[in-house]
C-alpha cells in the first residue's frame, strides 16, 4: 500500500462518525459511485430569506461546513 493510501486510512480512522458522511460523498463523487445512490441532504429547504442571501451563499456555507 502506498503512503499516500496508507495516511488516507489512518486519518479517516481519526474522523468522527458525524464527519464520515461528507468524506464519504466526497469519495464518492470522485469515482463516479454517486449515481443512483440515495443522498441525504439534511440542509436542504424551501424558504424565503433576504435578497443577499444569495450573494451570500458560499460564506454562509463555508461556515456552516467548518462548525
Amino acid at each position: 500500500m502506498s503512503v499516500m493510501r496508507e495516511e488516507l486510512h489512518h486519518l479517516v480512522d481519526q474522523l468522527p462518525e458525524a464527519e464520515l458522511r461528507p468524506a464519504l460523498e466526497l469519495i464518492r463523487g470522485r469515482l463516479g459511485e454517486h449515481e443512483g445512490a440515495e443522498r441525504d441532504l439534511p440542509f436542504f429547504a424551501s424558504f424565503g430569506a433576504d435578497p443577499d442571501l444569495a450573494e451570500r451563499h458560499e460564506e454562509i456555507l463555508r461556515s456552516e461546513w467548518d462548525r
